[in-house]
């Protein structure tokens, strides 16, 4: 059986839903951590297709999950994770003042 996910494209090619996916998991990824945790996902129209726990995983996922009559799409896949929130870290310099 051949995908009908195309992840990679021709150098200087870029699908119209790129940048509306892209935009569209930043403004949710709060919901789509707690939805699905930590893990890979692939978007396509705004909508989640498939999850994993790797790359493969979440591609076969969205295969499966994907209508019998669709054709070829070409979704973007997003490694989900916590951020940790940037730390300041104060750093004490040791001096060894002699007095002469």
């Amino acid at each position: 059986m051949t995908s009908r996910i195309r992840m990679s494209h021709q150098y200087g090619e870029t699908p119209p839903n790129v940048f509306s996916d892209f935009d569209w998991i930043r403004l949710h990824e709060k919901e789509l951590l707690e939805k699905y945790g930590e893990c890979s996902i692939i978007v396509y129209k705004e909508q989640v297709l498939g999850v994993g726990a790797t790359y493969d995983e979440a591609v076969q996922d969205a295969e499966h999950n994907l209508p019998s009559d669709s054709g070829e799409i070409t979704p973007v896949h997003q490694w989900l994770y916590q951020r940790q929130p940037l730390q300041r870290i104060h750093v004490r310099l040791k001096t060894d003042a002699k007095d002469s």
